[in-house]
């Protein structure tokens, strides 16, 4: 049965929000109407969203947010609603808080919109975010309201149907540095050899000559994670840099010309996802987006459609403006490098908004929830308390039916410093996530 919802006028906001709260994550069937008298006759179960009810159904009071249509610092007034502090309060509702308004602020990326103190990279930071301030970032928050709202709808309408939701795993894998020292030269590993017998580091001494005499690279993962992907019934995603050497300091992969470097690429196309890993100086030079584009169809033959952004460098609206313009139809950038959990308050994937035209557009965003940069570099965890974070995220997307999605690099399955004994905790992770 549908649900009927009065909306005296339902903005581009107002429809993209209640698409995405109730079918996406819900799959609950629903239809507008803007007028009172076909509202109040009907039978079917209804919801009224307005600034204040009709009668006496189910009202939900509407905050100016979704109803307005500029980019402005908005007042939030927050409330207390459990254990946790809420935005977008409102008064004589069957919430305290406007679910939809709050959703639609975190979902759109409201905040990084507005003007920003940005990190050394570019970047909108963890700890400016309202999630943040809240205590709201390390859980799904969204599909968390969701399910609650599910419940009220259920208590005042047991005929509703509801789609029923599965935790669904997504491991993703960013190739930064394909090799560490194969295809360098000797000349640059002798530089490297000598540099490191100096600092006495002993643990690259032994990779250098190992790697020279035939050996595998410390960063050549690959076999490693085909069979553990393979042996956990797992799908994996790849995302290759593919930058000019000579980009900048950040885009330090193998040129992407070396023979090397594209039989990895093709090789891995035949037995999992791959997408790409637009460069850093791709931000600033946006013509790069499409030329490393083709160069990755061209050398794994295939329609390329995936993005994550290196670095994580995500400005908004431009750089979703430059992937849709260079053909990408899904990108998985939406985290943050400095903090787990979940930069749009949700573990489902949802259609960009474009808050500049005020419409959904066609570009899919699918959030991760955990980088193994972060675990390691940003919060300095050991792996044992590292992998009591990723049981902890793991088990909020469980709770809610949600897709977890990883952020690893085949770097940090080396076991070469400073990742040493981080190959566990990918192991765990993959088994925790597996485990249906």
């Amino acid at each position: 049965m549908q649900l009927l919802i009065y909306c005296p006028k339902v903005t581009p906001r107002i429809k993209y929000t209640f698409n995405f709260v109730l079918r996406e994550v819900l799959g609950c069937d629903f239809e507008f109407t803007g007028i009172a008298q076909d509202f109040l006759a009907s039978a079917q179960p209804k919801i009224s969203y307005a600034d204040e009810p009709l009668a006496d159904e189910l009202f939900f009071a509407s905050a100016p947010l979704l109803k307005q249509h500029a980019i402005v610092p908005i007042a939030i007034e927050l409330t207390e609603f459990g254990d946790k502090q809420v935005p977008f309060a409102v008064a004589d509702s069957a919430l305290p808080f406007d679910v939809f308004a709050a959703s639609f602020y975190f979902l759109s990326r409201y905040e990084e919109y507005l003007p920003f103190e940005a990190d050394e990279h570019g970047r909108f930071r963890a700890e400016l975010s309202l999630q943040y301030q809240l205590g709201l970032l390390a859980v799904p928050v969204i599909d968390n309201w969701a399910l609650l709202l599910k419940n009220i709808l259920l208590k005042r309408f047991p005929s509703l149907v509801f789609a029923k939701r599965k935790f669904s795993f997504v491991p993703t894998i960013d190739v930064d540095r394909a090799y560490h020292f194969r295809s360098s030269g000797l000349l640059k590993n002798t530089i490297r050899f000598f540099k490191a017998a100096r600092q006495l580091k002993t643990d690259k001494m032994l990779s250098i000559i190992k790697t020279g005499l035939g050996n595998n690279d410390p960063f050549d993962t690959y076999d490693y994670l085909k069979q553990i992907h393979s042996e956990h019934g797992l799908s994996p995603i790849f995302f290759f840099l593919l930058a000019k050497s000579n980009n900048n300091a950040f885009d330090s992969n193998l040129d992407p010309n070396e023979e090397v470097f594209k039989s990895l690429i093709f090789e891995t196309a035949q037995y999992a996802s791959i997408g790409l890993h637009p460069s850093y100086a791709s931000n600033t030079e946006t013509h790069k987006i499409s030329e490393e584009l083709q160069n990755l169809e061209q050398i794994s033959r295939q329609k390329i459609d995936s993005s994550r952004q290196h670095f994580l460098k995500v400005h908004l609206p431009q750089t979703y403006l430059q992937l849709i313009k260079a053909g990408i139809n899904h990108d998985y950038s939406m985290g943050y490098a400095s903090q787990v959990g979940f930069r749009a308050g949700t573990c489902t994937p949802f259609f960009w908004y474009d808050l500049q035209l005020e419409k959904q557009t066609h570009l899919k965003i699918h959030p991760f929830a955990v980088m193994d940069v972060t675990l390691q570099q940003y919060l300095k965890l050991s792996p044992q308390q590292a992998m009591a974070q990723i049981d902890e995220l793991i088990a909020n997307i469980r709770l809610v039916g949600g897709t977890f999605s990883s952020l690893w690099h085949n770097e940090s399955l080396s076991e070469a410093r400073p990742w040493k004994g981080w190959k566990a905790v990918y192991e765990h992770l993959l088994k925790q996530a597996a485990n249906a």
